[in-house]
């Protein structure tokens, strides 16, 4: 019996932790990047961040917005 709920245990831990590697693996794209850095770069008013944003959706090849 204790042999049981030792596997069990194993068991779970692994799934819960291969749950959460995959979790930290979600693919983000270049225009996602684009996009938070614009949001970044808008929280300062002194920055410029319409023409460093179409360049960087230009050259992820990101349609324009």
């Amino acid at each position: 019996m204790p042999f049981r709920k030792l596997s069990l245990t194993v068991a779970a831990a692994f799934a819960f932790a291969a749950s959460a590697v995959a979790a930290t693996r979600i693919p983000v794209s270049p225009c996602q990047v684009c996009r938070a850095a614009y949001q970044q770069c808008m929280l300062d008013p002194t920055l410029e961040c319409e023409s460093e944003f179409s360049r960087c959706l230009i050259q992820a090849g990101c349609p324009l917005e």
